[in-house]
């Protein structure tokens, strides 16, 4: 009986370290493609920024007026009007070595800081819909949760907080609208979310 199971232990072994070795070798192939990438990005000559899809925050379109004697709403909209001077561009899905491959690498500060201005604008529109649900304003909250999801983010708690807002107005087909531009983000929540919306209708 011992020799059966020790030949079966051998036939797992060679399995084991055939896909150890396949595992290994594609390691090393993903490794060397980024650094041939990474190597190719930093030796980029600066590229001028004429494309770049510059984030213009409208004031106008939010409810800078509702609940803006609380506390945590006030500070929203003090940070929101700040960031209304700033560079915001929407790079999500994208990596510093892609930044660096289009643009060079002297562009990359610039344009990390444009990226952060784009993540701090809609985590506030994010915490603004929330509170102004809290409060019981849904309708500011929708106002606020579909301007975020105008500027594509692709954080799942504003397409959700839209998508119940929408079935409590007895709209549902609205969440139509949410599931489109839900699948042209370009981000790893996509599916996510659109699994989730749809699971709604």
């Amino acid at each position: 009986m011992k020799y059966p199971f020790f030949a079966s232990f051998l036939v797992l072994c060679a399995i084991f370290y055939h896909n150890r070795k396949k595992a290994d070798r594609s390691h090393a192939k993903i490794m060397q493609d980024y650094f041939k990438r990474e190597n190719e990005a930093n030796n980029t000559r600066k590229q001028p920024l004429d494309d770049l899809e510059y984030i213009k925050i409208d004031l106008s379109k939010l409810p800078t007026q509702a609940y803006d004697d609380d506390d945590l709403i006030k500070e929203c909209i003090k940070d929101i009007t700040r960031l209304c001077e700033e560079s915001i561009v929407n790079f999500t899905g994208l990596t510093n070595t892609d930044l660096k491959l289009k643009y060079g690498p002297a562009n990359l500060p610039f344009l990390q800081q444009c990226d952060l201005n784009y993540t701090q604008l809609v985590r506030i529109l994010n915490t603004w819909a929330n509170r102004l649900f809290e409060l019981n304003d849904h309708d500011s909250a929708l106002i606020v949760s579909e301007y975020a999801i105008s500027l594509k983010a692709d954080i799942s708690n504003i397409y959700y907080m839209a998508s119940d807002i929408y079935i409590e107005k007895g709209t549902p087909e609205k969440i139509l609208s949410l599931i489109e531009i839900a699948e042209e983000l370009n981000s790893v929540m996509k599916d996510h979310i659109v699994e989730n919306l749809r699971s709604k209708l």
